[in-house]
């Protein structure tokens, strides 16, 4: 794991506590290296999570996604959102989990140690 980007890895690790599927990906591109988060799995993807050289947000160790964005986000960037903490992107995940699968996810699941 680079120590540049390590809000990718807090996301997976709060996903993870709380039981929430995921698939996590770690690619090198010339010698780049990039993260992916997709939930709830890369063939039924509702969102799709990046870190890495070239994202928006990178250089501040934040994530961008594709996605789960809000009616502003679309406004603005219908594609795309970015400068975004693991916290934000764990909300908007956890909000879409509760509501397809008749559950609630406590806030402490996540952050607990």
């Amino acid at each position: 794991m680079s120590s540049r980007y390590t809000e990718i890895y807090i996301l997976k690790e709060m996903l993870e506590k709380a039981e929430i599927p995921h698939e996590f990906f770690s690619r090198s591109f010339c010698g780049f290296e990039s993260y992916q988060i997709v939930y709830p799995n890369d063939e039924n993807r509702k969102i799709s999570v990046i870190q890495g050289k070239g994202t928006y947000g990178a250089g501040h160790n934040l994530l961008e996604i594709m996605g789960l964005l809000t009616e502003e986000e679309l406004k603005q960037n219908p594609g795309v959102a970015g400068g975004l903490s693991a916290k934000n992107i764990f909300d908007r995940i956890t909000a879409d989990y509760e509501l397809n699968n008749k559950v609630e996810i406590l806030p402490e699941t996540a952050f607990s140690d």
